[in-house]
């Protein structure tokens, strides 16, 4: 069913304003707040098939060493472990130890196993500690990194002869709304603009085999495209509608937007979520890739 839009969802964007911990230049362009936690958790669970695909096709072997770089709401941290089996121990590491810690005590509250935290930003670090992994696991980190080479080769090293290195992040460039109106697409260009002009590339997910042979990691033995389409009364819309307001503070910032034309989008978005039983998106498909180390 749709959600009224006299919530926050809809609320002027002079209202909009970063959370206190926000940096969007120099390091997580979408601010940190319990809000863009509650997204960040939702918009994995919305994924989850997508990664649930790429660790099966990949193998994780039971009782594994895994590693989850930038696992934020904790998320892949628990398909690891029902992967991995209840012998596994699953380590996650993300810069915002916060979140990290507080997605740690949910794990050990809802799930069996072994689970562990540390803060760590990847690319300060000079590397991975507490390897070598059997499992290195990544989603939806390459896109928010400077330089996501020295990234995924840290990743590589921390991988164990025989062991997995398995990444995954978008192609945003499928994201779009339909039926179109004037700027349809806002959400998805604002994103691209607001990385790019942070220092960042937007294009990660279909880089992947070009950013491995840049880091010295084999081909991937692996690449699968996974996408999804999501509707007025699914929710999946709004996850979109809240990736564009998690990403407007720093937007306005570096001035890839104005506010006068993110309000008439809303308005816009806001009348045909109301009116048109037919409005959906194509999600941002998710790129996997997946190489196993020599022994």
């Amino acid at each position: 069913m749709y959600r009224d839009s006299t919530n926050k969802r809809f609320q002027p964007v002079s209202q909009i304003t970063p959370s206190a911990s926000s940096d969007a230049v120099n390091s997580y362009a979408l601010g940190r707040s319990e809000q863009e936690y509650e997204r960040l958790r939702e918009q994995a669970r919305r994924f989850e098939e997508a990664t649930q695909l790429i660790l099966r096709r990949a193998g994780i072997p039971q009782g594994a060493h895994c590693v989850d770089i930038g696992s934020g709401p904790g998320e892949g941290m628990r398909l690891l472990r029902r992967f991995a089996g209840p012998s596994a121990m699953v380590t996650g590491m993300d810069i915002d130890g916060v979140l990290g810690r507080a997605s740690l005590r949910r794990l050990e509250d809802e799930e069996s196993g072994r689970f562990e935290f540390h803060e760590l930003d990847i690319e300060k670090a000079d590397r991975i500690p507490g390897g070598p992994y059997e499992v290195v696991f990544t989603r939806l980190v390459l896109l928010h990194l400077r330089d996501a080479v020295s990234a995924v080769r840290k990743m590589y090293e921390a991988v164990a002869p025989g062991g997995l290195l398995v990444v995954q992040d978008f192609d945003l460039r499928t994201w779009e709304t339909f039926p179109s109106f004037e700027d349809s697409d806002l959400p998805r260009d604002v994103l691209m603009a607001t990385l790019r002009a942070s220092g960042k590339e937007p294009l990660v997910g279909p880089k992947l085999p070009e950013i491995f042979r840049a880091a010295g990691v084999p081909e991937p033995d692996e690449c699968w495209r996974t996408g999804g389409m999501a509707f007025r009364g699914d929710g999946g819309i709004e996850v979109g509608l809240e990736l564009l307001r998690s990403t407007l503070p720093a937007a306005l910032r570096l001035g890839v937007v104005t506010e006068e034309r993110v309000q008439r989008f809303f308005t816009a978005m806001d009348q045909r979520m109301r009116t048109d039983d037919m409005l959906y998106q194509v999600s941002p498909t998710m790129v996997g890739a997946w190489v196993r180390k020599p022994r």
